[in-house]
């Protein structure tokens, strides 16, 4: 997150009519329900989409942009497009806002921690004295070692000593060189071997 101050008056235009449009992303392969929101602020559009998606659902939030040049288009103010892959730190912290988002909710009701298509959420990143990078938000346990999750033994040994790398060095330090490339390499490999079960989330590419 960046702030930069401006001039107030650096704007040529302005409008008090916001067209929020809200998508529900129901689990079933790419199922989406889009309802767009006039006359309304932006409290009733989150009050809208939370009671849109229930307990089971994920949702997010884009004003609607018309152009001149361009036509219509969306500015994301919460989550994202769900059923694109993310390609950046960025849009994956937008998609880890919808499903803690969700988690949390299916967590204070006492339901699974599951995601629409029934997988859960493992995340990816190094903490000081943890020898393992897992954990699973919202959980009782939280923290989970290797013997938790269906990995080869291949995989686990060298997520093993990525994390090791990550804690020899002194915390002011910066990451080795390539550790955040690995790592990547190692996610992919750790969804493929959990596909079934889990979508993992790579937590370490943002520190």
């Amino acid at each position: 997150m960046r702030g930069i101050q401006v001039d107030e008056r650096d704007s040529s235009w302005e409008s008090n009519e916001p067209r929020y449009r809200i998508y529900v992303f129901e689990g079933a392969g790419s199922a989406v329900t889009t309802v767009d929101l006039i006359d309304a602020s932006f409290e009733d559009a989150e009050w809208s989409a939370t009671t849109l998606a229930g307990d089971d659902q994920l949702w997010s939030i884009a004003l609607v942009v018309d152009d001149s040049t361009h036509g219509r288009g969306l500015i994301w103010l919460v989550g994202g497009d769900y059923n694109s892959r993310p390609k950046s730190p960025r849009e994956w912290r937008m998609r880890a806002e919808m499903q803690d988002r969700l988690l949390a909710h299916r967590n204070r009701k006492g339901l699974p921690l599951t995601l629409p298509d029934g997988r859960r959420v493992i995340r990816l990143f190094p903490d000081w004295g943890r020898e393992w990078p897992f954990w699973e938000s919202f959980s009782e346990q939280y923290t989970l070692d290797v013997g938790d999750l269906p990995l080869s033994n291949e995989l686990a040994a060298e997520i093993h000593e990525w994390n090791a790398a990550w804690q020899s060095r002194e915390e002011i330090e910066p990451v080795p060189d390539g550790w955040i490339e690995h790592g990547r390499q190692l996610h992919a490999r750790m969804q493929t071997e959990l596909e079934a079960i889990a979508e993992v989330r790579p937590d370490f590419d943002s520190l």
